[in-house]
C-alpha cells in the first residue's frame, strides 16, 4: 500500500458450528503507525478512538449479529486512509497491524453456556515514497559548459544531466535508472561522483545508472540525496530550429521495496533544452531550474 492510499477492509464471518451463536461481537484493533481517526468510515460499525478499534455488534449491524444460526454468514467492513509521506517522515519500515477478534455465546451439547473467541491478524506494509528527478544544467554544469546558448544548428553545446533520488521510509534494493540519449546528443564520457556505477551503450544510445541499494531517509531532513551527473554534448540539426529538442528521453527507475517486496517503478518526461522549466520529480516535486538560465536560451537558432 502507498502512503495516503485508502484501505478497504472486509471481514467475513460464518457460524460453522452445529448450534446457534448469540450476542456476537467483532472488534478490529489497529496498531502500528498512527492513522487519522476522523478518516475511518464504516456503514455498519463504530470507530472507538480511545483504543483505535472498529466495533460491531447487534446494535451497529441492525440485529445481524444478535443470533447466528448454524451456517449463517455475512461481512462487515471499514476503510481508512494510510498516513501521508509527510506524516511518515523519520519512520523506517512503517506498517499497519490489524488484530481482529470475534466473540459470542452459545450453549454446548451438554447444555453448558460457553463464550467463544477467535482471533486473526493482518499486517499491511507501507511502500516507500521514492522520488526521482532528472534535470539539465548549463550555467551550473559541474563539468563546465562550452558552446552557444541558445543552441545553434550544427554547433556543439555541452550540458550536464543530473539525477536526484529522495527516499522516505523503506530500503530500496537493486535500483537502476535507465534512459536514452537522442541521436544528436553525444556521451562525453564523464560522470560524477566516480563512485557511482554508470555505463553507456554506444550502439543504442542507452545509459544505465546502477544505483544499487537506497537507504530510507535519503534526501530528507538534512540527509543528502543520491545524485549522479553526466556530461553530454548536443549538436542540433537545422530541422530542429525553433524547437526545444530533448537531451534525454525514456527515463525510467526500477527497484524493489525491501519492506513490501513490491516493485517500485518511476518514469519521467524528457529533459529538453528548456532548462528554465522547473524540473519535476516522479511525484511532481519541483526542485528548481538552472540558475541564470532564461527560456530565451532554450530554442534552437540558425
Amino acid at each position: 500500500m502507498s502512503p495516503g492510499e485508502i484501505v478497504t477492509v472486509a471481514i467475513n464471518y460464518e457460524n460453522n458450528l452445529t448450534s446457534a451463536i448469540t450476542n456476537a461481537v467483532i472488534v478490529a484493533r489497529l496498531g502500528g503507525v498512527q492513522i487519522d481517526g476522523s478518516a475511518v468510515h464504516s456503514i455498519d460499525g463504530f470507530y472507538r478512538s480511545n483504543d483505535n478499534s472498529m466495533y460491531w455488534d447487534k446494535t451497529t449491524t441492525n440485529g445481524a449479529l444478535a443470533t447466528l444460526a448454524p451456517g449463517d454468514h455475512g461481512v462487515v467492513g471499514f476503510n481508512f486512509n494510510m498516513p501521508t509521506s509527510d506524516e511518515l517522515q523519520g519512520l523506517t519500515s512503517p506498517y499497519i497491524d490489524i488484530a481482529i477478534n470475534a466473540a459470542g455465546d452459545r450453549v454446548s451439547e451438554a447444555g453448558v453456556p460457553e463464550n467463544l473467541q477467535s482471533t486473526i491478524r493482518a499486517k499491511i506494509a507501507l511502500a516507500s515514497d521514492l522520488q526521482l528527478v532528472a534535470q539539465g544544467l548549463y550555467y551550473q554544469n559541474p563539468f563546465g559548459s562550452t558552446g552557444p546558448v541558445p543552441p545553434k544548428a550544427n554547433v556543439e553545446t555541452t550540458y550536464a544531466l543530473v539525477f536526484t533520488i529522495n527516499n522516505t521510509t523503506n530500503k530500496i534494493t537493486g535500483a537502476t535508472v535507465k534512459a536514452t540519449l537522442p541521436p544528436n546528443v553525444r556521451w562525453v564520457g564523464k560522470y560524477s561522483p566516480p563512485s557511482e556505477k554508470i555505463t553507456f551503450n554506444q550502439e543504442d544510445g542507452s545509459l544505465t545508472w546502477n544505483v544499487g541499494d537506497i537507504e530510507p531517509g535519503v534526501g530528507l531532513n538534512g540527509v543528502p540525496p543520491r545524485q549522479a551527473a553526466i556530461a553530454i554534448a548536443f549538436t542540433p540539426s537545422t530541422s530542429q530550429i525553433g524547437q526545444e529538442p530533448p537531451l534525454l528521453q525514456s527515463i525510467k527507475f526500477q527497484g524493489i521495496d525491501s519492506a513490501t517486496g513490491g516493485s517500485i517503478t518511476r518514469t519521467l518526461p524528457n529533459v529538453t533544452t528548456n532548462l528554465a522549466s522547473p524540473a519535476k520529480s516522479s511525484g511532481d516535486i519541483v526542485i528548481g531550474t538552472d540558475q541564470g538560465f532564461s527560456s530565451a536560451n532554450s530554442t534552437v537558432v540558425k
